[in-house]
This record gives structure tokens, C-alpha cells and sequence, in this order.
């Protein structure tokens, strides 16, 4: 019988986490192909503007797990710790692990309204759900991106790919999902997503011992 050591059960768990974050990017980049099933008889006041609330529902799913992966990605992080001995990166990693599982809980709560208004009351929660989702996801990406580039433990697009993440969500996916038009919201979300392609390659090549 082999047994494994803690090192290399770690090393596999940042194999699972690393390619968890690149599959994130794939099924995102699945979820943009959804435009070319929006139905221009839906109205703009509505929730799911411009896809039907059926459609909606499943694409909410999709990204609920895509969320989870890019969760994954960042636990990646943590247990890598790129950013070395900064208690504050290592803490905000994992406040933007919660807040991309919020970010999946709100991506179900919209699939489930999406035959009401935008001015709704519940529209109001989600959104809300929404902002605090984005807020903690760019907080953790903000702090440990940067304290990742000051180490220089990672190179190439890794180095600056969990900075951003946190620069992408706050400047191209916060305003393109304002301005309700789809198109804007569909590049924001792939480039965001994509993002998540170096990300969890960096995860997936780190190794215990880089600590």
C-alpha cells in the first residue's frame, strides 16, 4: 500500500482546485452562447430581459457553477499562499471565497425570478445579493493580487491574473450589468471568466513547498 504525505495530498488538492477555476472559464464561455437564444418578445422591464425566464433558469445554474469553481480557484489560493506570510491576503482569499458562493446563491435567486419586474421587490434583494457578492470577491482579489505581485512567487499572466479578477468584476462587469444591455454584460462576463484561465493554472502548478 502506498501512503501519500502531506505534501502531495496538497499538491493534489491544488491540482483539483487549480483546473476547478480553468473549467469555471469553460462553462462560462458555454453560458455567452445563450444570446443566440434571447426572444425579443420579452420585455426590457422585465428580469430575465432578454431571455425567457425558463432560459434564464438554466443559465443561472450553469453560472451558480461556475461560481463554485471560481470559489475552488481561490481556496486554490489559499492553501498555495502565493502572497507568503500576509495574514491580510490570506484572510481576504478567503472573504472572496465566500463571496463567490454568494455570487452562486444570487446567480439561483435570479434564475428563480425571472418572470418579475426589474422594479420588484424581490429584483431589489437580488441585486442587492448581487453587490454584496461582488463587493467581498473584489475586496480578496484586491489585497491578495497585490500582495501575490509583491512576492513574485507566481510569473507570467498568473502573477496578475487574481488582481484582475477583482479590476475586472469592478470596472466591466458592474457597469456592463448596470446598463442592462446584453452585449456589454455577455463580453464583460467572458472576460472576466477568462481570467480564470491563468488563474487556476498557476494554482495547478504550485506546490507546497513554494510556500
Amino acid at each position: 500500500m502506498v501512503t501519500m504525505t502531506a505534501p502531495d495530498v496538497t499538491a493534489r488538492r491544488l491540482v483539483v482546485c487549480g483546473y476547478a477555476a480553468v473549467a469555471s472559464a469553460v462553462i462560462a464561455l458555454a453560458v455567452g452562447l445563450t444570446d443566440l437564444l434571447a426572444d425579443d418578445s420579452v420585455p426590457k422591464s422585465q428580469w430575465s430581459y432578454p431571455l425567457t425566464p425558463t432560459v434564464l433558469w438554466y443559465v443561472s445554474v450553469a453560472l451558480a457553477l461556475v461560481h463554485v469553481l471560481q470559489a475552488l480557484g481561490f481556496v486554490g489560493i489559499a492553501i498555495a499562499q502565493p502572497y507568503g506570510a500576509s495574514r491580510a491576503a490570506h484572510v481576504t482569499t478567503w472573504v472572496a471565497v465566500g463571496g463567490f458562493v454568494l455570487f452562486a446563491v444570487a446567480e439561483l435567486l435570479s434564475g428563480a425570478i425571472g418572470g418579475q419586474d426589474n422594479d420588484s421587490g424581490a429584483a431589489g434583494v437580488v441585486g442587492g445579493v448581487f453587490g454584496v457578492a461582488t463587493l467581498l470577491t473584489a475586496i480578496g482579489g484586491v489585497v491578495a493580487g497585490i500582495a501575490i505581485l509583491r512576492r513574485r512567487q507566481w510569473t507570467g499572466p498568473g502573477a496578475w491574473s487574481v488582481l484582475l479578477t477583482a479590476v475586472a468584476i469592478l470596472l466591466l462587469v458592474t457597469p456592463a450589468n448596470i446598463s442592462g444591455a446584453q452585449v456589454p454584460r455577455t463580453v464583460a462576463l467572458l472576460v472576466w471568466s477568462l481570467l480564470f484561465v491563468p488563474l487556476g493554472l498557476a494554482v495547478a502548478r504550485s506546490r507546497p513547498a513554494d510556500r
